[in-house]
């Protein structure tokens, strides 16, 4: 038996996050309290920028909702149906049998299973999508996607739609495992916000999920979750650690320290335990390195090798995280001196294919020659097809008239933008916030 006592309390197209602390910050802030301080510094368009994958796992996390609050059964019925509009993605996510193959039933399997698991426990009883605090930080609160009891314990479930890094329910640390920092979060806010699905017992077991279906770590036979069962006591615990995090965080001098946590964080641009090895390439003895090349002498490359691929390791990801903000701040509409946004170079792509096929064969052409089996050839490859068709002193002039045919059935669209100095023959583009500026001004005049 399973009965969802509650519904969602969440809209996710505006789905809050803590300022202070929730449960995606607290691996963070427990690690490198600093974090806090030097986030707040930076600008707002970099720290409110989206993504379509993360708007995409919003969708899908609306899409599970509406599963499980509707009772579906087969998720195949939501099929064509759109969640997860946004600001940012103003057109959803259409939910196309792809996404419903390899996101969502695989959940929905797994949350049934756990169901019937939990049956011979007096029956499941769940919350979706419950926004809780976490007592003793003001403003640090964090949305369950479930949370859920039985007679014997209570649990949370958060489903991970990411295909890139797996997440773990559990962490290592010091050769003992321990809870998800962020699992641990939402248990630890639900149990003060919802009582009534946790009991104070300090042993009372609490048991903590992670499911990532689409995870490309996962082998053929792999399950799709993780789980760590912790306890009231262990998550007590839990909660005064964050606290005295968050107390060093707010204070003079918080303890910087780089790890996993850094990943995908705006601020290792501005952190000196990314930038500080940058500027300091004194570190890679390169006199010696240089020394070592004109006399031949005795010089531990591997160490040098080591060290260096260190550093790059570090320069790529504080480099691409610096570009994606300066691009957030352009596309915001503001200025980053010597720096544009342009249009990334054009795909060309067929608006008539049949009609180019046409052309192609009355101009005289094989019908096998325009064709790659079955479909038609690229525009590029069919005017090279065409080249010794067509009129021209040279197969230069014959390519180009080639081309010029066949542009009567294609069209150019350029795949977004990319960041270019001020210097780039390329046209400055409109960013996206500044067209739907000027479109707000003109309805404004009217």
């Amino acid at each position: 038996m399973k009965t969802s006592t509650s519904t969602s309390d969440i809209d996710h197209a505006a789905r809050a996050h803590s300022d202070v602390v929730g449960g995606s910050s607290a691996e963070r802030i427990l690690n490198c309290p600093a974090s806090y301080a030097y986030r707040k510094k930076l600008p707002e368009a970099v720290l409110n920028k989206s993504s379509v994958y993360a708007d995409e796992g919003s969708a899908l996390h609306e899409a599970m909702e509406y599963i499980l609050e509707n009772d579906v059964t087969d998720p195949e019925t939501l099929l064509g149906m759109v969640f997860g509009i946004s600001d940012s993605s103003p057109n959803g996510f259409k939910m196309t049998r792809e996404l419903i193959h390899d996101a969502l039933t695989p959940c929905l399997d797994f949350f049934d299973a756990l169901c019937d698991e939990l049956e011979a426990e007096g029956g499941m009883q769940f919350l979706i999508e419950k926004r809780c605090q976490l007592p003793g930080i003001p403003g640090a609160f964090g949305t369950s996607d479930i949370i859920f009891r039985t007679d014997k314990r209570s649990g949370i479930v958060d489903w991970k739609f990411g295909a890139g890094k797996p997440v773990s329910a559990s962490v290592e640390e010091d050769g003992k495992l321990r809870a998800n920092s962020q699992l641990a979060f939402y248990a630890r806010a639900g149990a003060h916000t919802l009582p009534a699905m946790f009991e104070t017992d300090p042993e009372w077991p609490v048991d903590l999920y992670i499911v990532q279906p689409r995870s490309r770590a996962l082998g053929p036979d792999d399950p799709i979750f993780t789980h760590y069962q912790t306890t009231m006591k262990e998550l007590e615990a839990f909660r005064w650690k964050l606290v005295a995090a968050v107390a060093e965080a707010t204070g003079p001098q918080p303890r910087c320290k780089a790890g996993p946590w850094c990943e995908f964080q705006p601020c290792r641009t501005i952190c000196p335990a990314h930038t500080g090895p940058l500027l300091d390439l004194s570190k890679l003895d390169l006199k010696k390195a240089r020394e070592a090349a004109q006399t031949d002498e005795g010089f531990d490359w591997g160490e040098f090798y080591s060290e260096f691929l260190a550093l790059a390791d570090s320069a790529e990801a504080t480099i691409r995280e610096l570009q994606a903000q300066a691009f957030s701040m352009l596309e915001a509409g503001h200025p980053v001196p010597g720096w544009k946004l342009v249009e990334k170079r054009a795909s060309e792509f067929y608006v008539d294919p049949d009609g180019a096929k046409r052309h192609a064969i009355g101009l005289g052409a094989a019908a096998e020659d325009v064709l790659t089996a079955p479909e038609l050839k690229s525009p590029a490859q069919l005017s090279a097809v065409l080249e010794p068709l067509v009129e021209g002193k040279t197969k230069k002039d014959r390519l180009a008239e080639a081309r010029a045919q066949i542009a009567k059935f294609t069209d150019k669209k350029s795949s977004g933008l990319t960041l270019a100095r001020d210097d780039d023959r390329r046209p400055e583009a409109v960013a996206t916030s500044t067209l739907m500026q000027n479109l707000a001004d003109k309805l404004n005049r009217l």
